[in-house]
């Protein structure tokens, strides 16, 4: 059975540092700062985006990255880690998305090379 390329849990560490950082740019410019949820919104889309492509490591690195760096410059604006309750339900959410994206593109990758015998 031949399943689609996934990258390695180092390299999907690397590119969800990589979406982080550029998510959470450009939810800054889009005023995340003072509406919260678009960055939540911009990470999580980082966080499903680069788990699908990786594997179980790469996506739970993925996860805590993002959700670093939505607690420490969205929430905490200055690169100070805020810890709170909706910071713990953010932390939450990204694991599920992670494991989900991760899961589902894998079986996904399954179901693809079994169609294609």
């Amino acid at each position: 059975m031949h399943r689609w390329p996934r990258i390695s849990g180092a390299l999907g560490s690397a590119a969800g540092f990589a979406a982080g950082i550029l998510a959470t740019l450009a939810a800054s410019l889009a005023g995340a700062t003072t509406g919260h949820e678009i960055g939540l919104f911009a990470l999580a889309m980082a966080v499903a985006g680069v788990s699908a492509i990786t594997t179980v490591i790469g996506a739970l690195a993925t996860c805590l990255q993002c959700w670093l760096l939505y607690a420490g410059f969205i929430v905490g604006r200055s690169g100070s880690l805020i810890i709170d309750e909706a910071s713990a339900e953010t932390a939450g959410l990204f694991t599920i998305i992670a494991l989900a994206a991760t899961g589902i593109a894998g079986g996904g990758t399954t179901v693809r090379a079994r169609l294609s015998r």
